[in-house]
């Protein structure tokens, strides 16, 4: 019965993006000192919607990543309080999490650049996303690349915000 009311608990294909699932202090690669943009990702929907909640000075925005059976991909939506709006397909595929779709370009986000966005198991407490556009002359570019540090706990108890439990 469970397993019919809650199908996402019950594939492991709705899994596959958990190892996001957390309190991060993120930061550009390569910058450990820099101030950290912070992001929590929770699962909600009964497991099946992993939902990213970003903030960082100057900056706010929300995705919303599924796995849809019916086509065998992942999906993300991002938007932000610019009014920016990405959208992304993809799979995951050796250890990482890798999406293609369009993003708002300039000038003032009127146009729409082809993007790459892959996130990167790099470890338990490490994750590394990295983005990339399609440049007129057919050569991709860095739009940025962040690494993501589960965050501390503070007074909570060490497996808080870790995927299932911690365990």
């Amino acid at each position: 019965i469970d397993r019919n009311a809650r199908p996402c608990m019950h594939n492991p294909k709705h899994a596959e993006f958990d190892f996001w699932l957390g309190t991060w202090d993120v930061r550009p690669r390569g910058q450990p000192l820099a101030p950290p943009a912070r992001n929590v990702i929770t699962k909600i929907d009964e497991g099946c919607v992993v939902f990213e909640s970003w903030t960082a000075p100057g900056s706010e925005g929300q995705s919303f990543n599924i796995y849809d059976r019916s086509r065998g991909k992942w999906f993300q939506t991002w938007v932000d309080r610019s009014g920016g709006l990405h959208e992304y397909s993809g799979v995951y595929k050796d250890n990482a999490m890798r999406y293609e779709g369009e993003t708002p370009g300039p000038p003032l986000g009127t146009t729409r650049v082809k993007t790459r966005l892959t996130f990167f198991r790099i470890a338990p407490d490490t994750v590394r996303q990295f983005s990339e556009r399609l440049q007129p002359d057919g050569t991709w570019a860095v739009n940025y690349d962040l690494i993501y540090t589960r965050a501390k706990p503070t007074g909570a108890s060490p497996n808080v915000g870790k995927p299932n439990g911690g365990s």
